[in-house]
C-alpha cells in the first residue's frame, strides 16, 4: 500500500493472522458467523480455529485459490445478495472503497455483532459522520503497532520482504442494541 505501487487487483489486502486473533481474544462471538469478503480464508482460518462447532460462512465478490480450506465460496456479491435467513455475526476486511456499504449491510444480515478490519481514516467524512450518529460502533480497537495488510494475500513483496505500512488500522466493533458512545482501546 505504497504511492509507488497500483492498487491490489480486486482491492485485496489479506488481513494477517495476528490481527485477526487480536480481536477475537477481545471480542467473543456467538453463534453463527458470515465473512463475506474472505479472500483466500485468512481471517476464516483464524474463526475455525477459535469457533470450531460454529456455523461459518465464508465467500467472497471473487473466485480464488481456498488456500486454508475454510470452504471459501467465490461469486458472491455480499451488497446484493438477499440471505436466506440472519447471521448472528458479521465479521470481515471489506475493501476500503467499500466498506460503509460492507457495514451498513452487515447491519442488516446480522442479529449479533459486525465486526470490520479499515483504515482508522473510516472515522473521517460527512456521510460517514451521518452513518455513525446513526450507528455508533461500540468499540474502536486501534493498533498500536502497526498492521501490514497481505498484498493479494501474500505475505511478501516482490522483494521478498514482509510488508510494510505507514497507515493506521483499527477493528470497528458494533453490537445490535448497543447505543452509546463508542469506547477507543487500543491493541
Amino acid at each position: 500500500m505504497s504511492p509507488s505501487r497500483d492498487r491490489a487487483e480486486n482491492d485485496y489486502y489479506a488481513t494477517h493472522f495476528e490481527a485477526t486473533r487480536a480481536i477475537l481474544d477481545r471480542e467473543k462471538l456467538v453463534g453463527s458467523i458470515l465473512e463475506p469478503a474472505a479472500g483466500e480464508g485468512h481471517i476464516s482460518k483464524v474463526l475455525r480455529d477459535y469457533y470450531p462447532e460454529s456455523n461459518i460462512v465464508s465467500t467472497d465478490l471473487v473466485h480464488r485459490s481456498d488456500r486454508f480450506g475454510c470452504g471459501v465460496v467465490g461469486g458472491v456479491d455480499f451488497l446484493s445478495t438477499e440471505y436466506p435467513s440472519k447471521f448472528d455475526n458479521v465479521i470481515t476486511n471489506p475493501p476500503f472503497s467499500l466498506a460503509k456499504e460492507f457495514v451498513e449491510k452487515a447491519l442488516e444480515v446480522s442479529t449479533g455483532k459486525v465486526i470490520m478490519f479499515a483504515k482508522i481514516q473510516f472515522l473521517e467524512g460527512i456521510q460517514r459522520k451521518e452513518f455513525f450518529d446513526a450507528h455508533p460502533p461500540k468499540t474502536v480497537y486501534v493498533f498500536s503497532k502497526r498492521v501490514n495488510p497481505l498484498r493479494n494475500g501474500s505475505e511478501v513483496d516482490e522483494n521478498g520482504k514482509p510488508w510494510a505500512s505507514t497507515m493506521c488500522f483499527a477493528w470497528f466493533v458494533w453490537e445490535h442494541g448497543f447505543s452509546g458512545e463508542p469506547c477507543i482501546r487500543w491493541i
